[in-house]
């Protein structure tokens, strides 16, 4: 849509010298349906700040719709009506939506004492449900970035020794979903599900999962290499042992009888013997070292915060 969109579409202006250099120029700006308790301080470019109580859509909507006290809201918005404004219209405004393809306006941060910021934005309910009548900040944007010099913590409460802006009682410890897509309902691929032809047959994992901690996850997968490691060696003495054993039994004389003549001889399966052996040392064993080699260079490079491709970030973390 941006690419088929000039940039200086909706200027009614034909001032060659206006909007340059940040000077003043007209362009289309919708006119804002302003509710009976809202304060709105309107920019020239179709940027707004609307104080007044909890509303997504026309008077009606929300808590402030519903005539709910402690509703208050605070809505910063840039561009009403997207990319296509209609100069002098009078418009509510629009969240949009993250599951179609509705954007909404251009831009909003929106703050509010209480609300149902999910249902607002159109936001699967994820492993934490939806959010209502609480207090929220809503954000949306094409694009959002949260910039920190000194970090940045992503917090969630601490049940129950914290209550709501509403004096209610956490139900529970609530987690942190990072949902791309703003899907939750697809299902995955599991360990026990049919895959056939390179496509899943059945799907009984859930699509978001837990986040693993990074420590734990490289003990996991040292111990698991170390236990390969241990089979390994014990399957490389195996068959060092055997192949005495054979070489052993391959040159033992064979005692018997032929009529009444007591006969002696050695063993005819002596160059059978000694071609398996072969195989089994110029095979198996070059494996066996090969995949000692092997495992050795993964613990290093993917389980050594000093490796090149270290499976935990060196930055980020999570509980």
């Amino acid at each position: 849509m941006a690419e088929t969109i000039s940039a200086f579409d909706g200027k009614l202006s034909e001032d060659p010298l206006a909007g340059p250099a940040n000077t003043r120029m007209k362009e289309n700006i919708p006119k804002y349906n302003t509710a009976p308790s809202e304060r709105v301080e309107q920019g020239q470019n179709n940027t707004w700040i609307i104080l007044g109580r909890d509303r997504n859509m026309g008077f009606a909507s929300g808590y402030g719709g519903k005539g709910h006290t402690r509703a208050g809201a605070i809505d910063i918005v840039v561009g009403l009506q997207g990319w296509d404004p209609e100069h002098g219209k009078v418009v509510e405004k629009n969240f949009g939506s993250m599951g179609n393809d509705k954007p909404g306006d251009a831009a909003r941060i929106y703050m509010s004492q209480r609300a149902d910021i999910d249902k607002y934005f159109d936001i699967c309910d994820g492993s934490m449900g939806p959010s209502k009548a609480m207090s929220a900040i809503g954000i949306k944007a094409d694009s959002v970035r949260i910039m920190g010099r000194k970090g940045i913590k992503i917090v969630t409460g601490q049940a129950p020794q914290q209550k709501t802006s509403l004096n209610g009682k956490l139900p529970a410890q609530f987690g942190i979903d990072l949902i791309a897509g703003n899907r939750d309902n697809v299902p995955a691929v599991g360990k026990s599900d049919v895959v056939v032809l390179g496509k899943a047959a059945t799907q009984s994992q859930p699509y978001l999962q837990p986040i693993p901690k990074g420590l734990n996850l490289r003990d996991c997968l040292e111990t698991t290499i170390e236990s390969i490691s241990e089979l390994n060696q014990l399957l490389t003495d195996f068959i060092g042992r055997q192949m005495i054993i054979n070489c052993a039994l391959a040159g033992s004389p064979i005692t018997g009888t032929a009529g009444p003549i007591p006969v002696v001889a050695l063993s005819t399966a002596i160059p059978t013997v000694t071609d398996g052996t072969i195989k089994q040392i110029a095979n198996v064993f070059a494996e066996l070292v090969k995949q000692q080699i092997n495992l050795v260079t993964v613990k290093e490079n993917y389980l050594k915060p000093t490796g090149a491709i270290y499976i935990n970030s060196r930055y980020n973390r999570t509980n």
